[in-house]
Parts: C-alpha cells; sequence; structure tokens
C-alpha cells in the first residue's frame, strides 16, 4: 500500500519523483503477535512527522495517514519533499487511535519535538492493537539516496516489549484420561509500570515507565490438553509491557488456590521478547526458564 499526497504550492525543482509528492509505504520490523492473534497488516491510522530544518514550508507535524480501499495510504493535507537533496528528520507513529494523540510530537511554532505520554492497557485479555506502540524513526533522511520507488518506506519497530508465559501444568492434575480443560482460572502479569513519557528530541527515542506498578491480565493463547495420566497440559498467555527495570511476578490461580511466581529484577528492553516457562504442581509453582529473542 501507498500514499500520494499532493500540493497546490510551487513543486521545487530537480525533485525526485517529479511530482515531489511524499508517498508512503508502511511495514513492521520483527513482526510477532501474541496470544491467540494471527499476524494482520496494519490497517490503523498513523501519525507521520517530517522535519526540514532548512525550509520550515517542507515541514509537516503529526499529519494523519489513513488506508483507504485496503490498499492506498491516504492524508488530508498535502505533503511535498523540498528537493531530492535536502535531509529532512521523520518520525511516525502507529496507531493514531485519534487524530490527537500524537499532537505533541513536535512543535512547528517552537521547531522542537516534543514528550509524549502513552500506555498499554491493564486489562489485555482481549487484545487491543493500541498496546502495541509501533514506532519509527529516521534522523537523516534524504529523498535521493533513502526512497525506495520514489516512496517513504515506513518501516515500524516495536517501542514496548512482549512477555510470553508458558506454563506446564503437573499431571497431578489429570484425570485418568487427561487433562482436556485449562485449571487456570486467572492469571496476572505483576510489578511493572504501565504508562512511559516518550522523549522524541532524543536519537534514537527515549522511553521511560511512569506511575505505579499496575498488575496486566495477559491475552490467553493456545492450550495443548493432557492426552493421558501421565502428560502435561501446556496454557500459554501474552502480554504487551513498557519497558523498564522490574521485579515481574506472575500470579495464577485455579478454582481452589493461588500460585507466585517471584521472579528477581530484570531489565525489560524496547523492541525484545520474553518467554516464561513455568512448571505449575499442586504444591508451588517454579521457573524452568526466562528465554530473551529478538521480535521477530
Amino acid at each position: 500500500p501507498f500514499a500520494s499526497c499532493s500540493n497546490q504550492e510551487e513543486l521545487a525543482t530537480g525533485s525526485y519523483p517529479s511530482d515531489n509528492l511524499i508517498r508512503v509505504t508502511a511495514g513492521v520490523n520483527n513482526d510477532m503477535t501474541r496470544g491467540d492473534e494471527a499476524t494482520t497488516a496494519l490497517t490503523k491510522d498513523f501519525s507521520l512527522t517530517v522535519v526540514n530544518n532548512t525550509n520550515d514550508k517542507y515541514s509537516y507535524a503529526n499529519e494523519i495517514f489513513s488506508l483507504s480501499g485496503g490498499t492506498e495510504w491516504t492524508c488530508s493535507n498535502k505533503l511535498l519533499w523540498q528537493n531530492l537533496t535536502t535531509p529532512v528528520e521523520i518520525v511516525a507513529l502507529y496507531p493514531a487511535t485519534d487524530a490527537n494523540i500524537f499532537s505533541g510530537v513536535y512543535s512547528k511554532e517552537n521547531k522542537s519535538y516534543g514528550t509524549i505520554t502513552y500506555g498499554v492497557n491493564s486489562n489485555q485479555s482481549t487484545s487491543d492493537e493500541a498496546d502495541d506502540l509501533l514506532l519509527y524513526h529516521n534522523a537523516r533522511f534524504v529523498p535521493k539516496n533513502d526512497l525506495k520507488e520514489e516512496k517513504l518506506d515506513i518501516q515500524f519497530n516495536h517501542a514496548f516489549c512482549r512477555v510470553d508465559i508458558v506454563v506446564t501444568i503437573g499431571s497431578e492434575f489429570n484425570a485418568t484420561n487427561g487433562l482436556a480443560k485449562n485449571p487456570i482460572q486467572g492469571i496476572r502479569v505483576e510489578g511493572t509500570k504501565i504508562a512511559a513519557d516518550i522523549n522524541l528530541a532524543s536519537a534514537p527515542p527515549t522511553i521511560t515507565a511512569k506511575g505505579d506498578a499496575t498488575s496486566i491480565i495477559p491475552t490467553q493463547g493456545d492450550f495443548t490438553p493432557a492426552a493421558s495420566a501421565t502428560d502435561q497440559a501446556v496454557a500459554r498467555y501474552s502480554c504487551i509491557v513498557i519497558p523498564q527495570t522490574a521485579d515481574l511476578n506472575i500470579v495464577l490461580h485455579t478454582s481452589d488456590k493461588e500460585y507466585e511466581w517471584t521472579g528477581t529484577q530484570m531489565a525489560l528492553e524496547s523492541g525484545k521478547q520474553y518467554t516464561l516457562q513455568l512448571n505449575m504442581t499442586k504444591k508451588s509453582t517454579t521457573a524452568r526458564k526466562f528465554i530473551l529473542r529478538e521480535r521477530k
């Protein structure tokens, strides 16, 4: 998909593409969904900011792009490159759930970037695309060198991180014919702050968690039943978390008991995926492994 935005003002000479229009494609680096979600293309609006420090006429703040007809990104205002050699700085944020959520990204009046506050939902039992903030930043974009097939190719990165929880359920929960239904009736991820200040003046932008630690209810994923008395069932969960250093705790409860796994202080980094593998028996919950890997 691409976006085509024109302008009635005079065109700069020597520009490329020849009509000087800013056209946009958009995708995601290391795309990875959570829980029971299927991988989907970007469909929500996003915010684009282009800063031209040479000529403010060609600077644009928080321009909202929408997917039209499922194939073409469009914006209501008209955007132009100044020419093919003048560098610009570009920031894009997804999803723009309304036109003002990213309004503090850049002030054309003050010619300065700002800090925006963004967060994740505490209840992620139903997945919400807005939790997974996507960010693109290019401090020096030169159209002549960086356009791809006459388009600005925005490849977003995950601003936050993802925590997957894989619970292997002890066979003592099984009947003689196994375990068909997940005995875990509730789960909470505790110990993380769910809001952040994102400073877009730094390169790359910095993310600082803020507020009090708040429980998160994660998205439930697949449940693998136990087929026999000795097999072990597996339950999977996932949530989006603000990057921060935190004491991560997992609380599980069945119909008659609560289980808690308490972790040590750990650094949760932007764009990373963490998998916590737990064993749950009727007596305790223990960690087998905590794995860090790039989201992909």
